[in-house]
């Protein structure tokens, strides 16, 4: 028989370029959230988000998630776990779950209903009613398929898995984090690597 003589670090070369040219897809979005719960490290999760079917919504999420102004996703809350259903945050106004500003400023439109929440780990835009995006986003734990007409999905979770599971079962009060849980980082996944 035939015996293979490439080396191991062959197939990790093609395995990285392979990776590379995946991050790199001008079609997607990667990108990176850090959570702290009470002071504690909980781990880093991985979103794909999809430019190509959303990418004005795509674009809002990405300037809140890399920006370095007042406008910001670092050092805001999560304020709300919804158990069997969903993580709310991105209030970057005050943290308190009742204001939302997009990157531009003022509320933006639902741009499509074409990515359904068929799954836990959906990424969308948390909203007041038709046409009222802004800042705030939600992590489904689970099928939400009742969503799928009302809130603009725009990606969904790759890695990160056991965090997310691990966010659900942080102990609320009226579905509120007894202490505090925060996005201590955040931003494109290639700027980190």
């Amino acid at each position: 028989g035939l015996i293979d003589f490439r080396p191991p670090a062959f197939y990790e070369g093609l395995s990285n370029q392979a990776y590379k040219s995946y991050l790199e897809n001008p079609d997607r979005d990667m990108v990176y959230v850090d959570l702290v719960h009470d002071k504690s490290p909980m781990g880093r999760m991985i979103f794909e988000l999809y430019r190509d079917i959303v990418p004005d919504t795509v674009s809002n999420f990405v300037k809140l998630l890399t920006a370095k102004s007042e406008k910001k996703y670092i050092g805001s809350l999560l304020h709300r776990i919804v158990k069997s259903g969903w993580v709310q945050g991105g209030d970057i106004v005050n943290g308190s779950g009742g204001n939302s500003d997009s990157a531009a400023g003022g509320k933006f439109p639902d741009e499509n209903f074409a990515i359904k929440h068929d799954r836990a780990g959906i990424i969308g835009m948390a909203n007041d009613g038709p046409h009222t995006n802004g800042s705030q986003f939600y992590i489904t734990f689970g099928p939400a398929p009742w969503m799928d007409q009302t809130y603009v999905a725009f990606g969904c979770l790759i890695e990160g898995q056991h965090i997310l599971r691990d966010v659900e079962n942080i102990e609320t009060v009226n579905e509120r984090p007894k202490r505090p849980l925060t996005i201590h980082d955040c931003g494109l996944l290639k700027d980190a690597l």
